[in-house]
C-alpha cells in the first residue's frame, strides 16, 4: 500500500474501476452489439469489477460492515429528511414519460443500473471515501471524494449532447458525489446510496425528456440536490469520530 497518500490511492482506485467500462465499451464496439447487448455486457463487467475490492478487503481483513454495507444508523433517517428530496429530484423525469421499448430492454436496464450502483458505491463511497476519512476531516473528505467521483465521470458525458447538457451533467456528478458522501457520513450506510444511485441512473435512462425538457429537468434536479446537500452540510461535524481504518 501507498501509506499516507489517500488522494493518490483514490486516483488509483478510480483508474481501476474505469478499466472495466472502458474494456467492455471496446468489446461492444468491436462486436457491433446493439443497445441491449451493450448494457448487458457493461453490467457484467461492472459486477466483475467487484472482484478487486473483495480481494482487497480479504487481504487486509476488512469486513463489509467497515465499508458501510450495514443498515442505516438509528435516528439518521430523520436527519436526512427521510430521503424525500431524492424522490422529489427524480419525479419530474417520470412525469415527462418513460421509454418502454420492450420487457427485455427494461430488464437489461435494471440489471445494468443495479450493477453500476453497487460497484460504483463500493468503490467511491465504500473504499475511496473511507480512505480519505482516515487522513482528512469529514467535510474535506467529502469534497475530495466528490471531485474524484466527478473526474471519473467526465469522459462519459461527452456523447452527442449540447454544451449546456454536458455542463449540467458534470455539475450533476459533482453534486451527486457530495450528496452521496454526506448521506453515507450521516447514516453510516451505503445501502440507501446504492439504491438512489441505481434509481438515479435508471430514471435518467428511461425518461423521454429530451432537448429543452431535458435541460429543464436536469436544472430542477440540480437545484433540489444543491439545496439538499447544503442542508445536510450543516449537520456534519468538522471532526472525524469513530473512523474505522481500512
Amino acid at each position: 500500500m501507498i501509506k499516507d497518500k489517500p488522494i493518490l490511492k483514490s486516483i488509483i482506485w478510480t483508474f481501476v474501476i474505469l478499466i472495466f467500462p472502458v474494456v467492455s465499451g471496446v468489446i461492444t464496439q468491436v462486436l457491433m452489439m446493439n443497445n441491449i447487448q451493450t448494457m448487458f455486457i457493461q453490467g457484467c463487467f461492472m459486477l466483475i469489477s467487484l472482484i478487486v475490492p473483495i480481494v482487497y478487503m480479504c487481504k487486509f481483513k476488512i469486513s463489509f460492515k467497515k465499508i458501510g454495507l450495514i443498515k442505516i444508523e438509528n435516528g439518521s433517517a430523520k436527519k436526512v429528511l427521510f430521503f424525500l428530496p431524492l424522490v422529489i429530484a427524480e419525479a419530474p423525469f417520470l412525469l415527462v414519460g418513460i421509454r418502454l421499448n420492450s420487457i427485455k430492454y427494461i430488464i437489461t436496464l435494471l440489471f445494468f443500473t443495479i450493477a453500476v450502483g453497487i460497484s460504483e458505491e463500493i468503490y467511491f463511497r465504500g473504499i475511496i471515501f473511507k480512505l480519505l476519512e482516515e487522513k482528512y476531516p469529514k467535510k474535506k473528505s467529502i469534497i475530495i471524494s466528490a471531485l474524484v467521483f466527478g473526474i471519473g465521470h467526465i469522459a462519459s458525458v461527452f456523447a452527442d449532447r449540447s454544451i449546456l447538457i454536458i455542463v449540467f451533467q458534470i455539475l450533476n456528478a459533482l453534486v451527486f458525489g457530495i450528496l452521496a458522501a454526506e448521506i453515507v457520513t450521516i447514516t453510516k450506510s451505503l445501502i440507501p446510496i446504492i439504491i438512489w444511485h441505481f434509481v438515479f441512473n435508471f430514471v435518467n435512462y428511461i425518461t423521454l425528456a429530451t432537448g429543452v425538457n431535458e435541460i429543464f429537468m436536469i436544472g430542477f434536479q440540480e437545484i433540489i440536490m444543491i439545496i439538499y446537500a447544503y442542508n445536510l452540510w450543516s449537520k456534519i461535524s468538522l471532526k472525524n469520530k469513530d473512523i474505522v481504518k481500512l
